[in-house]
């Protein structure tokens, strides 16, 4: 498993503290028991500007709708979302932290294992006293960590080309090693590909 910490302290230092951070404030679920199929609205904000989405998802239950809509929402800007996908998830109940004399409302435990586009595996977790809270929680911890390591990555890679271009040895080593650590956690592949579409004519001149 990929050292998260490493690679959350790179991205501070490269977005310079401007990560995205959602928090989810509130949602509505519509189950069909019978077909399995769950439609979901939520409201999320960025906890760093206020800034507010909607995420609307369908899936085979909570977790599967909302990712697939923080998916829709995000993957046109950030596109290794697309190339994300889940190896565990888990909720375990946290005895004698209920504050009811049932103990109904004890806490829950949930965890999410994903696996990036190279099979780097990532686990995020959250506790409180609502398992579908925390079961949100989990989800929009893992989709933004990935958005701001493609963020990340991003603006590495444009600095290491101009500074190739202003023939900046010493830079060049620099943005080169970190981006070595950020690949750890992004997909090359799609991010390459809409730096490509975004400014073709840039990036081909310098691959050629």
């Amino acid at each position: 498993m990929v050292d998260r910490e490493q690679l959350e302290t790179l991205i501070r230092e490269v977005l310079d503290d401007t990560e995205l951070k959602l928090k989810v404030d509130r949602f509505t679920l519509d189950e069909n028991l019978e077909n399995g199929q769950v439609r979901l609205s939520c409201q999320v904000h960025d906890a760093r500007t206020g800034e507010r989405a909607a995420i609307d998802g369908t899936g085979v239950g909570l977790v599967d709708a909302f990712f697939h809509g923080l998916v829709n929402l995000y993957a046109p800007r950030y596109p290794s979302l697309k190339t994300l996908r889940f190896l565990d998830f888990g909720i375990k109940a946290k005895a004698g932290t209920g504050r009811h004399h049932t103990a109904s409302d004890m806490e829950a435990h949930v965890t999410l294992s994903i696996a990036n586009s190279e099979g780097q595996e990532f686990l995020f977790q959250h506790a409180s006293h609502s398992i579908t809270g925390s079961s949100l929680t989990v989800v929009a911890l893992g989709v933004t960590f990935f958005i701001n390591s493609e963020r990340a990555y991003v603006a590495v890679y444009q600095a290491l080309e101009h500074a190739r271009l202003e023939k900046r040895a010493d830079s060049v080593q620099s943005y080169t090693a970190k981006l070595a650590v950020l690949v750890e956690a992004t997909s090359y592949s799609a991010v390459i590909a809409k730096l490509k579409l975004d400014k073709p004519e840039k990036i081909n001149k310098r691959e050629n």
